[in-house]
This record gives C-alpha cells, sequence and structure tokens, in this order.
C-alpha cells in the first residue's frame, strides 16, 4: 500500500485541485476538487481506474508523461497543457513520487512558478492547518512550524520563546515524542494519544502524528509532526468516542482484565448485541474457543511489550448473539488510560465477506473452462481460458495484466458499444449480450460475441465474468442466408411453393410471403385462425387433413397429403387441388425444435393425372405383369412401379417410391451408362445392346446386380421410359466363381511350367553326370569300378531320389486341401529327431523349449514338412570346424498361434544370399549336399497356413530363423 506523505495532510476545503494515482494499477488515492482538472468527479468511486474517467484524448498525453518520469528521480515534476473541447487550456504539473504519480493544477499568483510544488505544500500546511505542524530535519533542527505550534510551545513552556532551539528540550522530556520522532526517520509512520502536563499543571491530551518526508530518492530528508490537542475528551473513552461511533470499522476498548469498557455501534451492530449485554463482558466469552488461548497470549505480548502496537494481524471469529459467527481481522494497540493504567485498543475489520468473495472467486476461476473470463474489479485483473486467449490471439498472462485490451482492438463502432455496455453492467447489474468487430494484429478482422454479468455482493458490483465465442463463421454464413432468403422468395413465386414453420416451445406461426399470395390473402391482417384454414378445404377432404395435422403435432410422423379445394378459394385463386407437406425437424439431442412444411399448387398435376388416368391403368397393369418393373417420366422422375421393384429393393408396401428420381436407384458409376442408353433407344439404334448389366442401390445401401432393359412410350404427347430389372445377382456369383478359378488355373499352370523347366534342368545334373560314370566304368578294370565309380554312381543316385522326394512333398503341400487337427508340438518334434538321430554327430546338441498353454489346431502334414526342413537345414549346415554345435529348438504361444524358433551356430548365411534362400533349387553352400528346396517347401507351407517366416544370420556365427503360424479353425 502506498505510505501517505505530508501532501496527503493538505486541508482539502482549501483551494488547490489536485490527484494521487498508484503507480501500479493507475487507481485513485487521493483527490481534491478533481473536476476542476479532469472536468468530471468521482462521484464517490475513490477506488475507479484513472483512465476510465480521463477524457480518451488525453490518454496519450498522462501516457508518455508517466513513463518518461518513471526513468526520472523520485520529485521530478514536468508540466502539460491540457486542452477542453470549448478552445480553452489548462496547464498541469506532474510530481514523480515513490509509488504514485501526484498531478495538480498550475495556478498562476502569489508564488512564483519556479517554486516546486513541496514548498507550495509547505506553505499550505503552515499557512491553513489548525494542527500544530512541525517540520525537522536529520540534526533535529525545526524547519517550519505553524502559528498553532507556537501557540502549543507556549503551553508546555509556560512563555513565548524560540522554539527551534527548544526540540531537543522537547525530546528529552517526552519519551513518547523521542520514539515517535525516530520511527519516523526510520522511514515508519508513528500515532500517539498521549496526556502532557502543560506550565500550569493541567493535564493536556494530544493526537500526535509522526510521518517520514522523501525529498529525493528513497532517504529519508525530515520528519513531519503534526499535533491535534483533544484534550475536550474528558475520558479516554470520549477521546476515541467520535471515531468509535462514525467508523464502518469495529472498535473495542479491553482493559487489563479482559473486559470490554468501550465498543463502537458498528461493531455491537453486527454482533447483535445491546450496550449492556457486551460492555462489561469479558471479551474472551465472544471468540471462539479454539482461538481463545492465541489471543490470551497475544493479549498479554502487547500489554508487557515496550511497544504500543502489536506488529502481528490476528483473525479470529466472534459469535453473533444468535449462534452465528464472523471473522474480523484483529489489530491491537496498547493505551495509556491514565498515568499508571494501561489497556487495549482493539481494531476488528469484518473480513467475512471478503473470505467469501475471495471463495466465489476463486470458485469462478475453477469454473473458468465454463464461462469463459473473470474480471476482478477491484484488482483490476482478468482471467480467461486459454481457448479465449486462442479466439482473440492475446496470451493469458498480457490479458491478465492489460484487461482492457480486447475494447483497444474493437472498430469505433463495437468499441462505443461495449464501453455503453460494461458502464451499464456496472450502474444497472444487467447482463450484456454483444457481437463485437474486432482486429487483431495477427489474425485480421474477426466477429466475436461477448457475454457477460456482474459479481454482486452486498448490492454492488464486484466483477464481472462470461464468455467469447469467435463467431465469424457464422456472420458470414448468415450473410449468405440473407441473401439465399431474397432468392428463396424468387424460387417459391416462379414455383408456385409457400412455406409455413412453427414453433411449439414459443408457439410462434410463420407463413412465407409467397403462402399468402398462393392464397390471395392480405399479410398485414395475420395468419388466419385454424377454423378459416379449415374452411379452404373441401368437406370432404378435412377429416384426412386433421387426422394427418394431429399425426404430425402428436406422433411427429411426416405428412405429404393432396386436399381439394373448397368452392370459395376456387373462385378466390383458381386454386382447385394443394398439396400439403410437412414434418418435425430435432435437434442434436433429439428435441423438438419446430415443424416445417410446403404448401403447392397442384392444379394442373391432378387435371393432367384425370386426363391419363385410362392410360395409366392399361400402363400399369403392363408393369404388374412384369418382374421387376417401373415407369418414369423422360425428366427421371419415377411415376409408377410394381411390387416386384419394391421387393428387389428392400422397400415395404407402405413406402412409396413415386416422385423419386429413377437414378436414385442406380450405382453413381452407372448413371452415364443408363442415360445413354436411355438415349438410343430413344432413337432407335439397334446396333446397340437391348439389354445392359448394371447395379441397383437397395434400401441399406448395399448393391445388388440386374439385367436393365428399357422401352420408350408416348401418353397424351408426354415421353415416358419403362424399365425391367432382371436380379442377376446368382449368375454374377458364378461368373466370378469361374473368372477366380480360371486366374488360379492360369496361376497353377504358369507355377507348373516353371516348376517343370526347373525340375527337368535340376534332374537332368545329376542324370547327364551318372551316364558319364557308366560310359566311363566301361573302360575301367572291374576293381577299379568298384573302389572309385559305384560310389559316385550311387551318390548320384542318392541325389535324383531325394529331388524326387522333395518334389513330391512340394506337390503334396499345393494340391492338398487343408486337415486342421490338434497337435502334440513335442510328440512331433521328437518323432523328427529320432528318425535323423543316425545323422547326428556325437558332439551335436539339441535343446528343446515348448511352452504353450493353447491347444494349437493346424495341419498335420504341413507342419511337419516345416518343422522336418527346418531340422534337416540345421544338421546339413552345421559348422564341423566348431566343437560346441548346438540346435535351440524354442516353441511359444504368440497372438492367436504360436512362433517357432529354430536357431543353431551353423555356418550360416552371408547377408548378400539372405534374400535369395527361400528361392526354388538356392543352395547357400557349395560344399554340402542339399536339393535347394527345404526352405523354398518351408516358405510354401508357411504361407499356405497363413503365417509368416523370418531370418537373422551372420556368416560363420549361426542362423536364427522364426516362423509364425496362426491356429486354424477345427472342422467340425
Amino acid at each position: 500500500m502506498y505510505k501517505e506523505t505530508f501532501l496527503n495532510l493538505i486541508e482539502k476545503d482549501k483551494n488547490i485541485p489536485f490527484f494521487i494515482i498508484e503507480k501500479e494499477n493507475y487507481s485513485f488515492l487521493e483527490s481534491h476538487k478533481i473536476q476542476k482538472i479532469l472536468g468530471v468527479g468521482l462521484e464517490g468511486d475513490k477506488t475507479a481506474n484513472f483512465f476510465e474517467f480521463c477524457p480518451k484524448a488525453w490518454h496519450g498525453i498522462f501516457r508518455g508523461t508517466f513513463l518518461e518520469l518513471e526513468q526520472l528521480d523520485y520529485g521530478a515534476s514536468l508540466e502539460q497543457k491540457l486542452y477542453y473541447e470549448n478552445g480553452t487550456h489548462q496547464k498541469i504539473e506532474i510530481i514523480n513520487d515513490k509509488k504514485a504519480f501526484i498531478v495538480k493544477l498550475h495556478r498562476e499568483g502569489d508564488l512564483n512558478n519556479d517554486v516546486s510544488f513541496l514548498k507550495l505544500t509547505n506553505h499550505l500546511l503552515l499557512k491553513y492547518s489548525d494542527d500544530a505542524i512541525f517540520i525537522i530535519d536529520k540534526q533535529l533542527k525545526v524547519l517550519f512550524y505553524n502559528n498553532a505550534a507556537k501557540d502549543l510551545g507556549k503551553r508546555l513552556l509556560g512563555k513565548v520563546e524560540n522554539i527551534t532551539s527548544k526540540m531537543h528540550y522537547f525530546l528529552e522530556k517526552y519519551e513518547r515524542l523521542k520514539i515517535g520522532v525516530s520511527a519516523a526517520f526510520k522511514g515508519e509512520e508513528f500515532h500517539s494519544e498521549l496526556s502532557y502536563y502543560i506550565h500550569s499543571g493541567e493535564q493536556v491530551f494530544l493526537k500526535t502524528h509522526y510521518q517520514p518526508i522523501y525529498l529525493q530518492g528513497q532517504e529519508v530528508e525530515g520528519c513531519l509532526i503534526r499535533s491535534k490537542d483533544i484534550t475536550t475528551r474528558s475520558t479516554v473513552e470520549e477521546m476515541f468516542s467520535s471515531m468509535l461511533e462514525q467508523s464502518n470499522i469495529g472498535y473495542s476498548i479491553i482493559d487489563t482484565d479482559l473486559k470490554i469498557v468501550k465498543i463502537n455501534k458498528y461493531l455491537r451492530t453486527l454482533l447483535q448485541y445491546s450496550d449492556h449485554e457486551i460492555i462489561g463482558k469479558k471479551f474472551t466469552d465472544f471468540i471462539h474457543s479454539s482461538l481463545r488461548a492465541h489471543f490470551l497470549k497475544e493479549f498479554q505480548l502487547i500489554l508487557s511489550s515496550s511497544e504500543l502496537e502489536s506488529p502481528h494481524k490476528l483473525f479470529i471469529d466472534l459469535s453473533c448473539k444468535y449462534g452465528t459467527t464472523l471473522l474480523f481481522e484483529l489489530q491491537t494497540r496498547k493505551v495509556r488510560i491514565s498515568d499508571k493504567k494501561y489497556a487495549v485498543f482493539a481494531t476488528l475489520k469484518n473480513v467475512t465477506q471478503k473470505e467469501q468473495n475471495n471463495q466465489m472467486l476463486k470458485e469462478m476461476q475453477r469454473l473458468i473452462k465454463a464461462c469463459g473470463w473473470v474480471y476482478d474489479r477491484f484488482s483490476k485483473t482478468m482471467n480467461v481460458t486459454e481457448e479465449v486467449a486462442q479466439v482473440i490471439g492475446i496470451s493469458q498472462e498480457f490479458i491478465y495484466k492489460n484487461p482492457t485490451a480486447l475494447l483497444s482492438m474493437c472498430d469505433e463502432k463495437s468499441y462505443d458499444k461495449a464501453r455503453k455496455a460494461l458502464l451499464n453492467s456496472y450502474r444497472t447489474q444487467s447482463d450484456f449480450d454483444l457481437e463485437l468487430l474486432i482486429k487483431g494484429k495477427y489474425r485480421g478482422e474477426q466477429w466475436i460475441r461477448l457475454t457477460g454479468r456482474p459479481i454482486i455482493r452486498h448490492s454492488k458490483v464486484v466483477g464481472l465474468y462470461g464468455g467469447i465465442q469467435d463467431i465469424s463463421t457464422q456472420k458470414k454464413q448468415l450473410g449468405i442466408l440473407e441473401r439465399n432468403e431474397t432468392y428463396i422468395d424468387e424460387i417459391q413465386r416462379v414455383t408456385h411453393v409457400g412455406n409455413w414453420v412453427y414453433e411449439p416451445n414459443e408457439e410462434r406461426y410463420y407463413w412465407s410471403d409467397h403462402l399468402y399470395t398462393l392464397l390471395n390473402l392480405n399479410k398485414s391482417k395475420g395468419i388466419p385462425s385454424t377454423k378459416t384454414q379449415l374452411n379452404y378445404i373441401d368437406k370432404h377432404y378435412r377429416i384426412l387433413f386433421r387426422d394427418a395435422i394431429k399425426r404430425l403435432s402428436i406422433l411427429h410422423k411426416p405428412i405429404d397429403l393432396d386436399v381439394k379445394c373448397s368452392e370459395k378459394l376456387f373462385k378466390a385463386t383458381q386454386l382447385e387441388f394443394l398439396n400439403i407437406q410437412g414434418r418435425a425437424i430435432y435437434d442434436q439431442t433429439g428435441n423438438l425444435l419446430r415443424f416445417v412444411g410446403a404448401v403447392t399448387d397442384i392444379t394442373e398435376r391432378k387435371r393432367i393425372e384425370e386426363l391419363s388416368k385410362s392410360k395409366k391403368i392399361w400402363l400399369k397393369s403392363m408393369i404388374n405383369a412384369a418382374k421387376d418393373s417401373f415407369i418414369a417420366e423422360f425428366s427421371g422422375r419415377v411415376v409408377n412401379y410394381n411390387k416386384g421393384l419394391q421387393r428387389l429393393l428392400g422397400f415395404s408396401n407402405y413406402f412409396d417410391l413415386r416422385g423419386k428420381v429413377f437414378l436414385d436407384f442406380f450405382h453413381e458409376q452407372d448413371h452415364n451408362k443408363i442415360l445413354e442408353y436411355r438415349n438410343n433407344c430413344r432413337i432407335g439404334d439397334v446396333s446397340n445392346p437391348s439389354k445392359i448389366e448394371v447395379k441397383m442401390r437397395k434400401r441399406d445401401s448395399s448393391y445388388v446386380d440386374v439385367e436393365l432393359s428399357a422401352n420408350l412410350a408416348k401418353i397424351q404427347g408426354k415421353l415416358y421410359t419403362i424399365f425391367n430389372a432382371h436380379d442377376i445377382t446368382k449368375r454374377k456369383e458364378y461368373e466370378q466363381g469361374l473368372l477366380a478359378k480360371n486366374e488360379e488355373l492360369k496361376e497353377t499352370n504358369k507355377e507348373l511350367d516353371r516348376f517343370l523347366y526347373s525340375t527337368t534342368h535340376d534332374l537332368k545334373g545329376p542324370i547327364t553326370s551318372l551316364k558319364g560314370l557308366l560310359n566311363l566304368a566301361y573302360k575301367e578294370k572291374p576293381e577299379e569300378v568298384m573302389k572309385t565309380y559305384l560310389p559316385m554312381m550311387d551318390k548320384n543316385v542318392d541325389r535324383v531320389l531325394d529331388l524326387i522326394k522333395d518334389f513330391g512333398e512340394f506337390l503334396r503341400n499345393n494340391r492338398q486341401q487343408l486337415e486342421p487337427k490338434s497337435i502334440d508340438l513335442f510328440s512331433e518334434l521328437k518323432l523328427i529327431i529320432d528318425s535323423h538321430q543316425f545323422y547326428l554327430s556325437n558332439d551335436f546338441v539339441i535343446n528343446l523349449d515348448i511352452s504353450t498353454e493353447h491347444l494349437f489346431v493346424s495341419d498335420r502334414i504341413r507342419l511337419r514338412s516345416i518343422l522336418t526342413n527346418l531340422f534337416t537345414n540345421s544338421i546339413k549346415y552345421s559348422d564341423d570346424q566348431k566343437d560346441d554345435k548346438f540346435l535351440n529348438i524354442v516353441i511359444r504361444d504368440y497372438k492367436e498361434g504360436i512362433e517357432i524358433q529354430f536357431e543353431d551356430n551353423g555356418e550360416g548365411i552371408s547377408e548378400t544370399d539372405q534374400h535369395k534362400v527361400f528361392d526354388m533349387f538356392y543352395r547357400a553352400s557349395e560344399y554340402k549336399e542339399g536339393t535347394g528346396l527345404g526352405l523354398f517347401i518351408v516358405k510354401e507351407a508357411v504361407e499356405i497356413l497363413g503365417g509368416k517366416i523370418d531370418l537373422i544370420s551372420e556368416k560363420g556365427l549361426g542362423c536364427n530363423i522364426k516362423v509364425y503360424l496362426p491356429t486354424l479353425m477345427r472342422k467340425i
């Protein structure tokens, strides 16, 4: 809080206009005759923001001067001229104080213009004050004193002496004076209310205020002493009675026995007690039991302390007469009520409402997500949600410190509208709802909706809260809508359609202009009554009309009704038939919003229908005779159809397809094809097919294949198209199946060609080698043949047998149907290992780790082929140079199947060969026996079973192959 300087002690009823503004939030601290400077008064609101009262034309002058003064030392001042609307102007002086700006009217007259405002203030104090005023410097020398001070000195000393030389005497004689001056030179304010004995022996009561004086910077340069004679108050109670009874703060005097000696009316009214119910009672009896011990401790401390005022603030709950409690902020001060007797003067501020307001503001901030923004009028801060900050393109921190930022973005019209609405909300405590046009630095122009309502406490507005919404898109659409309304009116006029809207919640009925014109009614007379509307309809159709309206209003069923007009309406408008339509409109949650509808003149249509009725009878018979048929106008609207078409498209008998556009029955991709086919039928182009195959869309949005044929017919000069649709879904399924089989056969033939080529090529090698060995054997001796050639021949024969075996396994895997069966994985692996035991060396270690919890179902033959080939592959390509050859086989549950892992430390496969090992007849090592079909067969079997295979290997270190196989559905 800003510390008052001696400037604040100027007598307010004198002649110098001035005001003081707090630097932090530009609120008024003090003012005198402010209207002579700004042209307006504060109207009692001394906490208001300066720029809310300052004319807008002067904002730049004051803001610029304030910024310039903040760069200067304390006590510096600048002069400015303020020009008024009538052409006159005044000169003002703005002074830079420690925590405030002092603005005064520059006066011409008895003082020189160059004299500082500080000296002018001293002069006014000395000249006008009725209190005794002394100004002393650091050396305790009296610089100034007024006539009242001179009179006080005479009373204390008993004679007229030079007061300037007696200050040391006063300080030595009066201890309280010494304490007060010392406190002031430390930068603190000090108050005392004590009795003094004057020269005549009488007792004088003085109320003294000690205050520091800052001339330059923050250093204290002097002390202001102001004493008021309150001797006329005969007792301590009388000394405080004026303040006690007039203040809106609670005061009480408590003696050393904790008894209440005096209590002011304000506090007594709050606690709802009378004088005799509270005077003489112990103060602690009214304190909440949980706080009494703490208060007693502070009470004893202040009485025993040498300090006159407790540095601590207490918060206590006091009980009211009828059981409620109020929260008070308590400050205690020790006062002397006689030479040897003291009491405690208690100041109690009611903070119950403040606490409630704080809780309310916290609650509002907690709910800020719901309302968007909260403005605290007293702290001049504004909290907004991140969404609001994004809408207006300003950070939350900037808005918090600059609540007027949004208004500064408004155009002139929006600014005036918003300012008036906000002021009106403060004055009348009313809500507001505004649409404002703002222009941001980065977003450009945008429309926002600003809503708000006041936060009211004790009949005063303490803040505002509300929401901000970006409505730029809505405003744009609204403009389009207003433009479209003109188009709609024109369309209604041309198409002879009138519209109506009924909103049941507001009981509001609307007719379009064309509906009035259609019925030859005067719009100024309003919408006719229901009874009058019934008179527009022929009596034979009124029951149908009433039933349709009931279904619409009660069951919300749409209506589409053709009615005949009454003779009266026919004579006035020549309308013979009307079509009345209506339907219900709902919001997103399913609640009814309104009913809308249209009234169409169908007189001409009805006449044509009557004329062509006989023609339609035979046409309908022809349509019903066909399987799935419908007839459409050449414009595209369906006029009739048979039940076969309804069944084909999935519609019930109660669903009327008449009036629909026939192209909506077909797939969008077939539209051009159908239109071209219909045009060719019209011109009789026999080169085109008599039927086409297209897709028709069913009610559930699925499609059905049909064979469509069309014929043209001319009835009463109007061209119609008769369509016949034949369901060919089954035929299409057969065709698709044949095509799929054909593609499968093509792929199979390609695979067989490749397989036969590879097989012939691979078989040719060992057979050719065998033929060569036989030719050589004929020329050699029997012993040499037995020793050398027969083992080589045997090896080639084994290779041919291995190839034939692998070929058979490959063909079996590709041809045989899947037969899912539950499989014991351990038994399968054990069987494979045992059957190949004679191939294993003594130092080859096999580790099995099978851990599956779920039953595994697969094709046993293909799974055995995968496991066998992976196992033999690891054995064949083991590294003979290693002593610790091993094969780890791990099987685990994985997703909806199993994962098989074969890890060995064999020869391994180089990175360049890894992508080839699954190819047919590829062998990664030329030094090991094999057909090159093992991993190829594994890959083919894995793909047939719907699995995946991965290989990780490094040359010389070994190989790790992982196979994932899903479990198959077992046949029932």
